[in-house]
């Protein structure tokens, strides 16, 4: 436990280039524990799996596809930056614990192949894991990085007995990095939704 305080203390203490790859390496620790978890758990789940079309689970064609997508990791994106700039009790923001929720119940997910389009084999799982959940993991590891530090309201302790930190929205500014950081999240979960609508619309 005192590891973990230590390891998320640090993460207000280094740039957010660095920051951002912490947490992108805590998110995929996270999704390929649930995943081991999962396999072992459900083991029927990869035996026989039933074929299914891709095309099943479009939304109309490529372009509304595509818009749904977007709008469904908007969702996620949203959620989680909302998180990190309300509030702070020492080091674990609402948004972080979200990052940390989405990658355990993606990793669950997959870990038992309870996907709308089951894969035939975990190999096939992966490699779609590599096409696209990856990029789409990594937008929302990317985006709770730069906004991490950037809390309008800290405690010391849950509950908050008293606030440490108030900021106001107009106070708030990003560096360069930041802003790059932003455009990187925004860059990935397009580019990922993009290849899922081609994908399922195909």
């Amino acid at each position: 436990m005192k590891y973990a305080v230590r390891l998320l203390s640090s993460l207000y203490q280094v740039g957010p280039v660095k920051r951002t790859i912490i947490v992108w390496l805590l998110l995929q620790a996270v999704l390929w524990l649930f995943f081991a978890v999962g396999y072992v758990a459900k083991p029927e789940a990869w035996q026989d799996v039933p074929a299914v079309d891709p095309a099943s689970a479009a939304v109309g064609g490529e372009a509304s596809t595509l818009g749904y997508i977007v709008f469904r990791n908007l969702i996620v994106l949203l959620l989680i930056v909302g998180g990190n700039l309300l509030v702070r009790f020492g080091v674990v923001t609402p948004g972080l614990l979200i990052l940390v929720a989405q990658g355990a119940a993606i990793g669950w997910l997959a870990g038992t192949n309870g996907f709308e389009i089951p894969f035939s084999s975990v190999a096939a799982a992966n490699m779609q894991y590599l096409r696209i959940g990856l990029w789409e993991t990594s937008a929302y590891a990317v985006c709770c990085g730069f906004t991490l530090t950037k809390s309008l309201l800290v405690a010391d302790s849950f509950p908050a007995r008293q606030w440490t930190e108030t900021h106001t929205i107009r106070s708030l500014k990003f560096s360069r990095a930041e802003k790059v950081l932003a455009l990187l999240t925004l860059l990935l979960l397009v580019s990922a939704a993009l290849v899922e609508a081609l994908y399922l619309a195909s």
